[in-house]
């Protein structure tokens, strides 16, 4: 009846790419890794901080767009090394996979690159924990599985009600505060919040997971 949605994809990955941006002075070579070509929502993440940068920021060169890693560590890894080596003037990555950062992470501290290049990109708070204080990793984002659950307990005991959610809705949870209703597979309905967490060195510990 019901699909919930802690974000749309596109915003996801421009919110991302802003964060991107700002770093990067909104200029300069960047390029952009997904986990697999095959992950409709990796690549809608990655197709959406491409177009911010393509709307908003012309001076940004996107010089390797949607590199695969296979959600491997160990291939962002080394697909990131292999960019650093073509492009020796990188000035950043954004990835897509929870892995990816973490490869990206690993290859910019090898390279000594921390504050030189800007790292961003999808990633758990314990895994990138160690790149964020070392600042080869700059910042990430992901949604928080608990409030997730909590919207959908809302929006399933709203149906028992007999009430039905409607677009621009607040649910009284952070980030449903104003989510969108569109239609959904059958009778059923897609409702989506802004539910996305923005975490650098300064608050991942917050966040135990």
């Amino acid at each position: 009846m019901v699909d919930i949605e802690a974000f749309d994809n596109t915003a996801y990955g421009a919110g991302l790419n802003e964060r991107l941006a700002s770093c990067m002075h909104d200029e300069g070579k960047w390029a952009v890794l997904v986990g697999s070509l095959g992950s409709r929502s990796q690549v809608q993440w990655a197709d959406g901080g491409i177009g911010n940068a393509k709307a908003k920021y012309p001076k940004m060169n996107l010089v390797e767009p949607k590199l695969e890693t296979n959600n491997d560590g160990e291939r962002a890894y080394e697909v990131a090394k292999e960019v650093l080596r073509k492009h020796p003037d990188l000035k950043g990555f954004q990835g897509s996979s929870s892995l990816d950062v973490i490869g990206i992470g690993r290859a910019v501290e090898e390279a000594g690159m921390q504050g030189k290049i800007c790292v961003y990109g999808t990633g758990l708070p314990n895994e990138a924990g160690k790149f964020l204080e070392s600042g080869a990793i700059n910042g990430i984002a992901f949604w928080d599985p608990k409030l997730a659950g909590i919207a959908m307990n809302k929006v399933a005991k709203m149906l028992v009600d007999g009430k039905t959610v409607e677009n621009g809705a607040d649910l009284g949870i952070p980030g449903y505060t104003k989510v969108t209703v569109a239609k959904g597979p059958g009778k059923g309905i897609i409702v989506r919040g802004q539910g996305w967490v923005n975490v650098d060195k300064s608050n991942y510990k917050q966040y135990p997971f």
